[in-house]
């Protein structure tokens, strides 16, 4: 094993103090009257031992390591996987990295996550947060930088950027009113006290109940977030058994969707026809699924743009109003074959 290069290694190849080295590599050579070819051989003297700095000492040093955390529920969930794409886009741009998470909706973990990240000095946090009560995280998050994203807590100072769950709801619920349905299942997922799911499912629920249209418990499906797509068929199985199917499906999430047009498909029961289906999220690939898929489109890029603009300004101590720190997006109905019923 080769050893690893140390400032004292850059000091001693050049002749000059390890002090030295390390203003140079804090970009504080010129504040220190440093000259320009000293700086440039300290560079190139780098470059050419191959020196890599120990970012956490630096941190305990500076208080200040150019890494963010990312905390998710699930990071190969498209919707996830694209907001963290856009977030690691805007940080590179402004000089850091980005550590990702991803908790499986397990509130205990997701602590410990943020603890892990914490010891690792993180300049700041953006969270998706899988607990019901915010008390335990809040006492993590008091002294740090950080912006709750998709999933939100009433009456709480911190920053928050997420999509209108309601008015999506609310969209979806009117679409298939006027396909003249009245009977329709939704297909939820667990923990169902998430701000996403319950959200959702009291918009969609009271915007039918306007046209006199109830959702049986029966039809409130519970899918449980480990083995969604076997647990999705089998529901959808035990409906298909009791010859008494709703005549449209509303999925709360793009995965839900997903194995519900599967599951669909493996039941032989037709969409719209049989069934109609439309999902919250929309995905690349349900524009050309067959048939495609109709789906409450958020906007996911705006998202991660958004909540890292938030984050920065609260490591560069600006100052964000009240009416700042709460960001609600708008969303957009995409209708498709899904869900529009031919007779």
């Amino acid at each position: 094993m080769s050893k690893k290069i140390s400032l004292a290694d850059i000091a001693n190849a050049l002749g000059v103090s390890k002090t030295l080295v390390s203003l140079v590599i804090n970009g504080k050579g010129n504040e220190h009257g440093i000259s320009k070819e000293t700086q440039k051989r300290v560079l190139e003297k780098i470059d050419e031992l191959n020196y890599r700095p120990n970012v956490l000492a630096r941190g305990f040093r500076t208080g200040k390591t150019n890494t963010i955390g990312l905390i998710v529920s699930d990071i190969s969930n498209r919707f996830y996987s694209r907001i963290a794409r856009r977030v690691e886009d805007y940080a590179w741009e402004h000089g850091y990295t980005v550590i990702i998470c991803s908790t499986d909706e397990n509130v205990e973990k997701e602590l410990q996550q943020v603890k892990m990240l914490r010891e690792r000095k993180v300049d700041g946090l953006i969270i998706s947060s899988s607990q019901e009560k915010y008390e335990d995280l809040s006492r993590l998050l008091n002294d740090v930088p950080h912006v709750l994203i998709d999933r939100t807590f009433n009456g709480i100072n911190s920053a928050q950027v997420y999509a209108d769950n309601y008015q999506g709801s609310k969209l979806a619920a009117n679409h298939l009113v006027s396909q003249g349905i009245k009977n329709v299942a939704i297909l939820s997922i667990t923990p169902e006290y998430i701000s996403t799911i319950r959200e959702r499912t009291q918009a969609f629920v009271s915007t039918l109940a306007k046209s006199n249209i109830a959702v049986p418990a029966e039809w409130n499906i519970h899918i449980p977030f480990k083995n969604m797509e076997s647990a999705v068929e089998e529901r959808l199985q035990m409906l298909k058994e009791t010859k008494n199917l709703p005549e449209a499906i509303f999925a709360l999430n793009n995965n839900l969707t997903s194995h519900c047009l599967l599951a669909l498909r493996k039941l032989s029961l037709s969409i719209p026809d049989d069934i109609a289906l439309i999902g919250f999220d929309d995905m690349l690939y349900f524009s050309f699924t067959q048939p495609s898929v109709s789906a409450i489109s958020q906007p996911i890029e705006q998202i991660g743009e958004k909540a890292f603009d938030l984050l920065l300004r609260q490591i560069n101590n600006e100052e964000i109003t009240i009416e700042e720190r709460s960001v609600k997006l708008p969303v957009e109905l995409i209708i498709r074959d899904s869900s529009t019923k031919t007779s």
